[in-house]
């Protein structure tokens, strides 16, 4: 077996097994895991135990964040897009969140801090899209 049929595979299983009880994702979670220890190459098979120890994750889905990093960030978020004022209030409401949403990634857990991050996005896809509101006269 070679490292693309085994995420295939993985992949595959993950689908399968969503809803499934926890001994079965163990069962298969180290079925993977023996299955991934054939594979001849050693980068390959290697990047396949990742791969395969993550099973129960593929299947589950991110967790959503605990912190009070995390928390804060998601009301920030919240408050811009719920924020009903001008398009130029909203863009600097959405600016302030920006930065704070940055320092509190850059004091969150690092299983955490990335996810925070990427709630940025959104806020910067608001403000263009804002931008090109007040760009095409507002239509």
């Amino acid at each position: 077996m070679d490292y693309d049929a085994f995420d295939a595979q993985l992949l595959e299983l993950a689908d399968s097994l969503r809803g499934a009880d926890e001994a079965t994702i163990a069962a298969e979670t180290a079925r993977m895991k023996a299955l991934a220890e054939q594979i001849p190459d050693e980068r390959s098979r290697g990047h396949a135990l990742i791969r395969a120890k993550k099973l129960p994750d593929l299947i589950t889905g991110p967790k959503p964040g605990t912190s009070p990093e995390y928390w804060r960030a998601s009301t920030l978020m919240a408050q811009v897009i719920n924020n009903e004022s001008s398009p130029s209030e909203q863009i600097e409401h959405a600016e302030r969140a920006i930065r704070e949403i940055g320092a509190l990634a850059r004091q969150a857990p690092p299983r955490e801090s990335r996810t925070i991050l990427r709630m940025n996005s959104t806020l910067k896809r608001l403000i263009d899209r804002r931008r090109n509101e007040g760009a095409d006269g507002g239509s």
